[in-house]
């Protein structure tokens, strides 16, 4: 059976030339655009700009024959410094405590009366010496039993001696009445004597005592001292027990001060009877505001105990004329919070590094060698402004005082001579090098 062909369709050899020329084109094309691209590349490789719709937006690149040489050379560090010395260091502990009377007394009257007189030494804030009359209660009725005791004396002197007499009279008549063995104790009137002895020596201590009784009616300073508070006034009725005032002697202040187990450490206080610390080697100072003074004192004592809360030892320390009495010094007041600073122990052959120049947490920034090195410390003892330390530190660094927390080991440092914002820039490194410095070992 034979088949028909249409007219209109081409020849069969034309169905293998159509896809060889779509293949073609499919190869062509991308080959073209990738030719064009990397064709613009090498050309606009000299420019660092380009003309686009005639608007110049670069210039030639330099040839790598025009092009200055890069320098490899590390930025240079700039930095003030100071030199680290070896030396002895003398360790001074803190402490504090408040200013307390030697003596604090409240005074009371030793008999019963009116008051009848109050001294201008007997108010708040005066100052008195020892054996001054402060007050004085109304004496009438002590004079008036001064004088009775002494006319019982009179009478029991006066029965004392007839007793005497008639003792001897006794003995007379006993012996001229020829009696020939010894007069007994009756017949001699002894115990008669006795009891007229005895008689007599009660009433002469009626009169000591009211002696005594009359003199306390004038109260008297037992000490150099100052009065705290007056508490009574005049025409007062008091008695033995009544209290009339707060004193306080002058003659030296303590003060109280704590010390930790780690101060313990490096001072021993005294411990033994009659032992002391070295005379007036603590230096006080005031903790209120205003007042920029300093005292000496000395310790004399540690308490026995330590203090059940804090677990720290309190050791007594005395500040002599602390009124300025016999001084030119500035007073001091009772109660007054000081400030202490006591010497210990002296550490041989450290560093002292002050806590502001620290870069870190115990660790410095050092210059050696011309260069940068980052150390890590281990304090011996640590101040409120510095730190001492031994190990790692040798002779010949310096350290940095300036803040350069960026700064790498081994970096090149230049010391400056001056601190003028024109030789460093904010971040420490140098806009310029050429002035002398400490040049890094090669």
């Amino acid at each position: 059976m034979a088949i028909s062909i249409p007219s209109n369709q081409p020849p069969p050899h034309q169905f293998k030339s159509i896809p060889l020329v779509r293949l073609l084109l499919h190869i062509l094309i991308p080959s073209a655009i990738i030719l064009i691209g990397v064709g613009g590349y090498f050309s606009l490789k000299k420019l660092v700009h380009i003309n686009v719709f005639g608007m110049e937006l670069g210039e030639e690149k330099k040839t790598l024959s025009t092009r200055k040489p890069q320098s490899n050379k590390r930025p240079m560090f700039r930095t003030k410094a100071m030199p680290l010395e070896a030396q002895d260091y003398t360790i001074k502990l803190r402490s504090q405590g408040e200013v307390r009377a030697h003596n604090a007394t409240t005074l009371t009257a030793q008999v019963n009366g009116r008051i009848s007189n109050i001294s201008g030494k007997f108010e708040d804030g005066a100052f008195f010496s020892k054996g001054d009359i402060l007050l004085e209660i109304d004496p009438a009725d002590y004079n008036t039993e001064l004088a009775s005791s002494q006319a019982q004396l009179a009478r029991a002197k006066a029965n004392f001696a007839q007793e005497k007499a008639r003792a001897k009279q006794a003995l007379l008549n006993w012996k001229d009445a020829g009696f020939k063995e010894e007069p007994s104790d009756l017949v001699l009137r002894k115990p008669q004597l006795q009891e007229a002895e005895a008689t007599v020596t009660s009433a002469t201590s009626s009169v000591q005592r009211a002696i005594r009784n009359l003199e306390r009616t004038k109260v008297r300073a037992p000490y150099d001292g100052r009065v705290s508070k007056r508490r009574v006034g005049l025409g007062q009725q008091v008695g033995g027990s009544t209290p009339l005032g707060d004193i306080f002697s002058t003659d030296f202040a303590e003060v109280r001060l704590p010390l930790t187990t780690r101060d313990l450490q490096y001072y021993t206080p005294p411990q033994k009877p009659g032992e002391h610390g070295k005379k007036n080697n603590i230096t006080f100072s005031s903790i209120l505001t205003g007042i920029d003074k300093h005292w000496q004192g000395t310790i004399l004592r540690a308490e026995g105990e330590l203090d059940e809360k804090s677990r720290q030892l309190f050791v007594i320390a005395r500040i002599d004329d602390p009124f300025a009495l016999n001084s030119q010094s500035h007073p001091i007041y009772i109660g007054q919070p000081m400030r202490a600073t006591i010497p210990a122990v002296m550490l041989k052959k450290v560093f002292i590094i002050p806590r502001a120049y620290m870069s870190g947490l115990n660790e410095v920034l050092l210059i050696r060698e011309g260069t940068f090195k980052r150390l890590s410390i281990d304090p011996i003892w640590s101040g409120d402004d510095i730190v001492v330390t031994r190990g790692g530190i040798q002779e010949g660094d310096h350290l940095s005082i300036d803040r350069l927390p960026y700064a790498p080991d081994g970096a090149p440092v230049e010391i400056l001579a001056d601190d003028k914002p024109e030789n460093r820039t904010t971040n420490g490194v140098s806009k310029r090098i050429g002035k002398k410095r400490i040049r890094p070992a090669k």
